[in-house]
């Protein structure tokens, strides 16, 4: 349980504090609050909310700007300003550059005491952290398990119902791969974020745990979910919607998210971690511009099994199997490796590669006449299909 700026925001006693600026930013983490009364922002740490009354920049327009370009890049959670006292109004500039960075600009009544303001963030984010170290010492039995160091069924078992953990439900391990651009709040935190405020109906069928072991790691498990199938559904949705939310809020980010297959029992969450980790390393290879976000483990076992071959042997099948084609498209700028590997994945209808292709049904027909050529095949004969379909995967993933 994070306390960000919005949800601090949602306390009744501070109703009335008014965000002017920055809304982009209004999931950033409170860590923790002090009162600003000095220029210098050098010793700001990460996730700090700052009250202040305005008084340290009230006449100097270029130190305004320059103080919210510094806090936004030190991580800071928000600045919090007393108006009216040194400050009639908020500057244009410093609502400009709160807008540009993402750093929550945020009006405190005049009447509102900073140091009342202080006792009351101290006093939530105290009991945030409470819960959250009750909450780690309770999900140190994910680490056990992952790490290998409890391996007593019976006793794993009773731990894990405990937190709430159906030993015989179906789950899903989801790991986070991000770089962050300045500013931006952890995807994990997001997805957290996400979680909590997933309607009631939502919540019924769907149990999470949010764990670090070598990163952010998730495991969802569907509430009295008898079908695997449901649960992939709900959980790529989830994530779809997590993917949408965060690109169009940070548009320089840079994530990665892999899904395990389905589990039953918790010592197949190891291997659940694995195949999620491993979905983000095939997906990185087999989309290498990056055009998804989300890699499920189970659209990519056969890459796995592909890529346990070792690198020479691969080489030499596709160099055997599609170097004449290969080598047309690097001399013509051609299309005909896309082409042949859409009508593969297609089931060999040339309707459906024309229109995935955006071309003529006439111009796949002569861009399969050409490949037959080159490559000496015929694509309707009975293995060549598997075969060529094999050796794209092999060549994506070198």
């Amino acid at each position: 349980m994070y306390l960000t700026v919005e949800k601090a925001l949602k306390m009744p006693v501070l109703n009335q504090v008014e965000v002017i600026a920055g809304e982009r930013g209004l999931n950033r983490v409170i860590n923790s609050v002090c009162i600003m009364d000095h220029p210098d922002t050098s010793w700001i740490k990460r996730g700090e909310l700052l009250l202040t009354t305005g008084y340290v920049f009230k006449d100097d327009e270029q130190a305004q700007i320059t103080m919210i370009r510094e806090l936004s890049k030190k991580g800071c959670a928000g600045l919090a300003i007393k108006v009216k006292r040194f400050l009639s109004v908020f500057p244009s500039e410093m609502i400009q550059e709160a807008n540009r960075c993402g750093l929550p600009l945020l009006e405190i009544p005049d009447e509102t005491p900073l140091s009342d303001l202080l006792f009351l963030f101290t006093h939530e984010i105290v009991n945030k952290e409470n819960v959250k170290n009750k909450q780690n010492l309770n999900l140190k039995v994910f680490n056990d398990i992952l790490n290998g160091e409890n391996t007593d069924l019976e006793d794993v078992n009773h731990q894990m119902e405990e937190l709430g953990f159906g030993c015989t439900s179906p789950y899903i391990i989801l790991v986070i791969k991000e770089r962050k651009p300045e500013g931006q709040v952890p995807v994990h935190i997001c997805l957290q974020t996400l979680l909590e405020d997933m309607d009631k109906s939502e919540k019924q069928n769907l149990r999470f745990w949010c764990i670090h072991f070598e990163g952010p790691v998730i495991l969802f498990q569907g509430k009295r979910m008898e079908s695997a199938n449901r649960l992939i559904l709900q959980v790529e949705r989830i994530v779809s919607v997590l993917a949408e939310s965060i690109s169009k809020e940070y548009p320089s980010s840079i994530f990665e998210i892999g899904l395990s297959k389905v589990k039953i029992g918790v010592f197949k969450m190891r291997e659940g971690l694995e195949e999620a980790k491993k979905a983000i390393l095939l997906g990185s290879k087999i989309d290498p511009y990056k055009t998804r976000m989300v890699f499920d483990y189970g659209r990519f076992e056969v890459d796995d099994l592909i890529n346990q071959i070792h690198q020479d042997v691969l080489s030499k099948y596709v160099e055997s199997t599609l170097h004449p084609i290969i080598e047309y498209d690097r001399k013509n700028e051609g299309e005909l490796l896309k082409t042949l590997e859409t009508f593969l994945s297609s089931r060999g209808k040339l309707e459906d590669t024309a229109r995935l292709l955006f071309v003529h049904r006439n111009t796949v027909k002569f861009r399969l006449s050409r490949i037959e050529e080159l490559l000496k095949v015929d694509l309707k004969a009975e293995d060549i299909p598997f075969n060529l379909l094999f050796s794209i995967k092999a060549a994506k993933l070198l």
